[in-house]
């Protein structure tokens, strides 16, 4: 007798993701970058869990053309969508998108709809607020916020006083950044912050960086740099000019992706300053926020060569340079995949009348670990990720960055602490310069130890200023013996001597005159 095969079970409840904006190479919010990644992520979760029906939409708009027509018109087209979509209330709709400046504006409808939004490159900075937020979790790999990273790494240099200083030339990211780090800090991080801009595309940017240096030497010893790697190079070109290059200053960067947006962090130019370049990166500590070491697994390889061909044949980017925004696309995968999780746990049977609520759905998700088929991730109860970043500091031999520190989240409180790694130098050495002098800016701090230097110093400049009365004698009295003697000498042997005279003079008057200006200003 043959048995006939038994049609496929029929899915008990269907999924429909719904994501807002706009496509454009080479743009990183756009959808451009999210559509590979969401396109095999629904593969996988139909896979592994067949019986629910996994659908998506795009939701494009004419009046979607940018991050600020997005933003300012994101609620009237997604409510003219929700309310009159093609579906009964038995359908699970779940927003996930990128975002660019909407997510906030997103929030504020998905909270009422009582729906889960997913964003995977922007997200609202005080989601941490959960009644604020109920549904709202984010995959992306930019937080926390900057003001959270940093403070983490100012406790642990224990840095109080700061400088940071923003090129108006760089990439709006910079920008952005810049403005909102002081507010972005938290309140019980207590530290002073003077702040400067300068803009490294104008001609004069030499006449411009100059007195801030000098600024910020009278100030901290340690500069927030928000700005592409090009105009970090020339504000490392003019330190060095102030021998704020030394080991005594240092220059913390940062770069959220690796992207040709943000420049390329290098000593290598192909110009004249290269070398000056690289003996100076040995005062810079770049901070990379998203850990691209941990995309090196075989499955995620697997999933870039998918990436690549769809973005290739199905999505019209003919320059593959642009598509592999790799963090943005890991962050969109990992959205499906964390939904799929979040809807097994609330509703593992599926259903057949009412879908399980927005608010339920972040509730699975929020303080668990998942092992997802990119790895291990672990969402945190602010409604975040736990990303790792790393600081780098510069091996001078090697000419390349190292990793020299490393933040990770506390079990219990989720704090983020930054620790060193076994191995990591700064500037060939062990510790991390502090944030002011022992003896402060001016070299006068009321110590025991300041004060022996200081008497020390005075003692030496006391010194120095009897051996050079002492040589100014005794070059007077030569030159009167010589024109005493004069009609006794040759007078090839004379100029001989005088030009010996002169050329020895002038050597120690040049040496004299670079000491000089390293020390007025050290």
């Amino acid at each position: 007798m043959l048995c006939e095969s038994l049609p496929p079970p029929r899915p008990r409840g269907r999924v429909n993701i719904v994501s807002p904006g706009y496509f454009g190479w080479p743009i990183t919010t756009s959808l451009s970058h999210f559509a590979p990644a969401i396109e095999t992520g629904l593969a996988e979760v139909r896979r592994k869990y067949p019986h629910l029906n996994w659908t998506s939409e795009f939701l494009l708009s004419e009046s979607f053309t940018d991050c600020f027509t997005l933003r300012d018109n994101i609620q009237y087209e997604l409510a003219k969508w929700y309310y009159t979509k093609p579906y009964g209330d038995d359908v699970l709709t779940v927003i996930i998108t990128p975002g660019c400046f909407e997510s906030r504006y997103l929030s504020e409808l998905a909270g009422p709809w009582d729906l889960l939004l997913i964003t995977s490159v922007d997200y609202t900075e005080r989601m941490r607020y959960r009644q604020e937020y109920p549904s709202y979790v984010t995959t992306s790999p930019l937080t926390p916020v900057n003001g959270v990273i940093y403070c983490a790494l100012f406790a642990t240099m224990q840095w109080t006083k700061l400088y940071l200083l923003h090129d108006t030339s760089g990439a709006p990211y910079y920008t952005f950044q810049a403005s909102v780090l002081p507010l972005s800090i938290p309140a019980n991080c207590k530290v002073q912050l003077t702040r400067q801009q300068f803009a490294s595309n104008y001609p004069n940017v030499s006449q411009q960086l100059q007195p801030i240096l000098r600024d910020f030497n009278s100030k901290s010893r340690v500069l927030l740099y928000f700005g592409n790697a090009t105009g970090l190079r020339i504000l490392l070109i003019e330190a060095e000019k102030l021998n704020m290059t030394s080991g005594e200053h240092l220059f913390v960067a940062v770069t959220p992706l690796d992207y040709t947006a943000y420049g390329n962090f290098t000593w290598q130019n192909m110009d004249n300053d290269d070398e000056t370049v690289r003996r100076a990166y040995r005062a810079v500590l770049l901070i990379r926020l998203v850990d691209i070491t941990a995309y090196s697994t075989p499955p995620i390889r697997r999933l870039v060569q998918e990436w690549r061909a769809l973005a290739l044949n199905r999505y019209n980017n003919t320059e593959l340079r642009h598509n592999l925004i790799l963090p943005a696309m890991m962050a969109a995968y990992t959205a499906v995949e964390l939904l799929a999780e979040a809807i097994q746990s609330a509703s593992p049977g599926g259903w057949t009348k009412t879908p399980p609520s927005g608010k339920f759905l972040a509730d699975q998700l929020l303080n668990h670990t998942f092992n997802l088929q990119v790895g291990s991730v672990r969402m945190l109860g602010q409604g975040q990720l736990s990303h790792r970043h790393l600081a780098t500091c510069f091996d001078f031999q090697t000419g390349c960055f190292r990793t020299c520190l490393i933040s990770r989240n506390t079990p219990v409180t989720e704090h983020l602490i930054w620790e060193r790694v076994q191995d990591g130098r700064w500037f060939d050495g062990d510790s991390f310069p502090p944030n002011e002098p022992v003896c402060g800016f001016d070299g006068h701090r009321n110590s025991n130890e300041c004060t022996r230097q200081s008497a020390i110093w005075n003692q030496w400049s006391f010194g120095v200023g009897l051996t050079l009365l002492g040589l100014v004698s005794v070059s007077l009295l030569g030159a009167f013996l010589i024109r005493r003697h004069l009609r006794e000498f040759p007078s090839w042997e004379l100029n001989h001597y005088f030009l010996d005279f002169q050329s020895s003079w002038l050597i120690s008057y040049t040496t004299h005159s670079v000491g000089s200006d390293s020390f007025d200003l050290t």
